[in-house]
């Protein structure tokens, strides 16, 4: 038997078909910003906060990357925004592993026995720009699914 509806029932199917491919994706998207933002806490609170801040920071930080891994290999719907930014290869993945390698091995190497000002200086600039290239790509994500 044929279904019949009226061309609103027909706005209304595809509106909530639009509703659930959307919001996986904007999901995603915050999940990138949430990244970003999560990157510019964590070095800091781990090479100049106490034990304390530190343990909190990594277990945030291996709840986040388990998190998100596991939501962005989930997605059934697949954004052709959220493939680029989350694709190995992409300038926001390249960007994003070089810098967390430059600032880990900046906090690693060059680490003074007493941070003075200058180098947390230098540790917070560096965990502002690791940041940066999850919050491009959770940006990116956003804008393109409006």
């Amino acid at each position: 038997m044929e279904e019949k509806f009226t061309p609103g029932d027909a706005l209304r199917r595809i509106e909530e078909a639009e509703r659930r491919v959307r919001r996986p994706v904007r999901t995603a998207g915050w999940t990138f910003v949430a990244t970003g933002f999560g990157t510019m806490l964590y070095w800091p609170a781990m090479f100049l906060g106490p034990t304390w801040a530190q343990a909190v920071a990594g277990v945030a930080w291996v709840a986040l990357t388990i998190a998100s891994t596991f939501y962005l290999g989930s997605l059934r719907v697949q954004d052709s925004e959220v493939a680029w930014v989350n694709r190995p290869t992409s300038p926001v993945s390249v960007a994003y592993v070089a810098s967390v390698l430059v600032t880990f091995l900046f906090g690693m190497l060059f680490r003074p026995e007493d941070p003075g000002a200058g180098w947390a200086a230098a540790l917070i600039a560096l965990a502002v720009l690791s940041g940066l290239p999850a919050l491009y790509g959770g940006r990116r994500i956003l804008r393109a699914e409006r």
